[in-house]
Parts: C-alpha cells; sequence; structure tokens
C-alpha cells in the first residue's frame, strides 16, 4: 500500500483520520494516505475504501442527522489498522501480518457457523469482509 503523492512526489503514509460529513457526521478511524513532505501536506483516502466510505455517505443521505460512527465497524481494513494502531509491538509488519492471519481465521470460523446456519446474508457479508484484506 506504499504510495507516491502526485503532488510533489513524496512517499506518502497511511495514517487513520477523523472526516466530517455535512457538518454534522463525524466519522472515526477513516484510512488515509498522507504525503510525508510537510509542506505539501497532501492527503487522500486509501483507494480499497473509498467505495465503502461513498456507500456510508449515500446511506447517510444530504442532510443526515448529527452523529459519530466508527468507521471501523464498516470497513475491515480500518478495523484491522486501528488494532494494530492499539498494540505496542515495535515490529509494526510482524504486527500486521499476525493480525491479517489472525481476522482471517476468525472470519473464516464466522463464514462455517454461519453456512452451517444457512445463514446466506450473513456469508455473503462475511465474503466481502475477506475480500477487503485477502
Amino acid at each position: 500500500m506504499l504510495k507516491k503523492c502526485s503532488r510533489c512526489g513524496s512517499e506518502m503514509t497511511i495514517m487513520l483520520r477523523n472526516v466530517v460529513y455535512r457538518r454534522s457526521v463525524k466519522i472515526y478511524n477513516v484510512p488515509v494516505h498522507v504525503c510525508g513532505d510537510y509542506e505539501c501536506s497532501h492527503s487522500q483516502v486509501v483507494e480499497i475504501i473509498k467505495e465503502d466510505l461513498k456507500q456510508l455517505m449515500k446511506e447517510l443521505g444530504p442532510a443526515p442527522s448529527q452523529q459519530e460512527i466508527e468507521f471501523e465497524q464498516i470497513s475491515e481494513l480500518s478495523h484491522l489498522l486501528v488494532y494494530v494502531a492499539d498494540q505496542s509491538e515495535t515490529n509494526q509488519e510482524t504486527a500486521v501480518r499476525t493480525v491479517v492471519e489472525n481476522r482471517v481465521n476468525e472470519l473464516l470460523d464466522l463464514f462455517l457457523l454461519a453456512q452451517s446456519l444457512g445463514d446466506e446474508r450473513w456469508c455473503t457479508e462475511i465474503r466481502n469482509r475477506l475480500v477487503q484484506i485477502v
């Protein structure tokens, strides 16, 4: 997920940011690429979660009520990044790999449960979450 800034060419890092939608909805922990050049400071939403964010905004509509939303409840990538950020491990690459493996295993277990219950809607939801991280 390394990316170069489209404005200055510097390397961008991924950070979790809060986004305000229509001045009334705070969306917490949205993964955003941020330019490492302090003079540029360009930022943009991580491509892989753009559709989830667009869908959320569409569901909220043009005049949403005052509310706060934790984006990690909607996006698997955001969920994993929040979890990794909460870890105090110094080797973040190893932490990310471990967290992703554990989450994939957890989702596969849930998928088996959903399948055994015959819950197609739940199976589809879990499939969508797996696609986001593998």
